[in-house]
């Protein structure tokens, strides 16, 4: 999710460089002594990104597998939740770049007939609609999303279903489940828009869209350790996910539904036997990569070569007048909490990778500590 304000706008190996000072030296270790901070708060582990101007630093604490006590690495690979609508934005953008259809062409006009019959005011909504979450789809895994979540939780073949678009948009079709608003009336975050671009990308393409993904970012970009969860990935090839029930969580359907906590503090492995843990989420938030590899495409998003905006040219533009102003990106999900901060004033990145929710500092808290010590660098 980006957000937007004044002031919040919007949305491996340590590399020091040979020549870096003392004082970078220095603020290298303040990161570090951030991130470990954060996995003694309760953190099960994470990745962190800090660039600023050409100087960059990577890091890792705590463990990718809380039981085994395996340690984090650079490579590892973490879910980035609805970081991935990112990386969707940039393949429509890319396409309409190319000319395949434009951002004013109408969805029902670049699906197969009939995909979206059934939902209110469908043939008014447009690619920017859907891009920027104006289109007043129901969001399927929304706070209103409870029977989609029931449906996920208690689905016997839960352990290695990969749920098909068609399934996901079939929420939005529910009479029970009316349009947030008319096409373009009002902004309403909707993961269900983004399973619409998904299969717009698919049609227009005749390709599967993990197939886009790797052929106009991960490839490259040489996003090496990027996948598809469900699809390029299984659940083994991603750190676990852990968090901490509340309430009425352990009731079925429930993720904490028959599990055993592995902390004193109520710790859960939410992902623990699945063959996939989030494939669920796919164009809206399967991708699973490192931190290093978001640095990677982030790079390319400030230097223009990607575009995850319709208006990101002029958007940084005007935020570098602006002191302060800071593009925040942010995914999370039950065991899974990331977060992408960029300030194009002073040119500083920030990525926080996290295999975990509701345990210790969250992602964002952790990305804004280590903003304020780039910032004084």
């Amino acid at each position: 999710m980006i957000t937007l304000s004044t002031a919040l706008l919007s949305l491996g190996c340590v590399a020091v460089l040979a020549a870096a000072s003392a004082g970078a030296q220095t603020n290298d270790s303040q990161y570090q002594r951030l991130i470990d901070k954060a996995v003694a708060a309760g953190t099960p582990g994470l990745q962190a990104y800090v660039r600023t101007d050409e100087a960059v630093w990577t890091g890792v604490a705590g463990v990718v597998s809380v039981e085994k006590g395996t340690p984090m690495s650079l490579s590892q690979r973490l879910r980035l939740a609805s970081l991935t609508k990112m990386m969707t934005s940039a393949v429509t953008l890319e396409l309409v770049r190319l000319r395949r259809f434009q951002l004013s062409d109408r969805a029902v006009g670049l699906l197969p007939a009939g995909t979206l019959d059934g939902i209110p005011h469908a043939e008014e909504i447009t690619v920017t609609h859907l891009l920027d979450h104006t289109s007043g789809l129901h969001n399927f895994n929304g706070n209103d999303g409870q029977d989609f979540v029931a449906d996920l939780y208690s689905d016997p073949r839960r352990a290695t279903r990969v749920w098909t678009n068609a399934e996901l948009l079939a929420y939005a079709k529910k009479p029970a489940h009316q349009p947030t608003g008319r096409p373009g009336e009002k902004m309403s975050y909707s993961s269900t828009g983004y399973i619409v671009l998904e299969m717009i990308l698919e049609h227009r393409e005749g390709k599967p869209y993990p197939q886009l993904f790797r052929e106009h970012l991960f490839a490259p970009l040489n996003m090496k350790t990027a996948g598809v969860e469900g699809i390029d990935l299984r659940g083994t090839d991603i750190a676990d996910s852990y968090s901490r029930p509340e309430g009425a969580d352990r009731k079925p359907p429930s993720p904490f539904a028959g599990r055993k906590n592995i902390r004193p503090d109520g710790l859960v492995n939410l992902s623990a036997g699945l063959d996939h843990y989030n494939a669920w989420a796919r164009a809206a938030g399967a991708v699973a990569a490192s931190a290093d590899d978001l640095g990677r495409f982030m790079s390319a998003v400030e230097a223009g070569r990607v575009a995850v905006m319709t208006n990101q040219q002029a958007q940084f533009a005007a935020a570098r007048l602006k002191p302060g102003a800071l593009f925040d990106w942010n995914g999370g999900s039950r065991g899974i909490q990331t977060t992408i901060l960029f300030e194009p004033g002073r040119d500083i990145t920030v990525i926080v990778l996290t295999n975990a929710s509701n345990a210790g500092t969250s992602s964002h808290d952790i990305a804004k500590q280590l903003l304020a010590a780039a910032r004084g660098a």
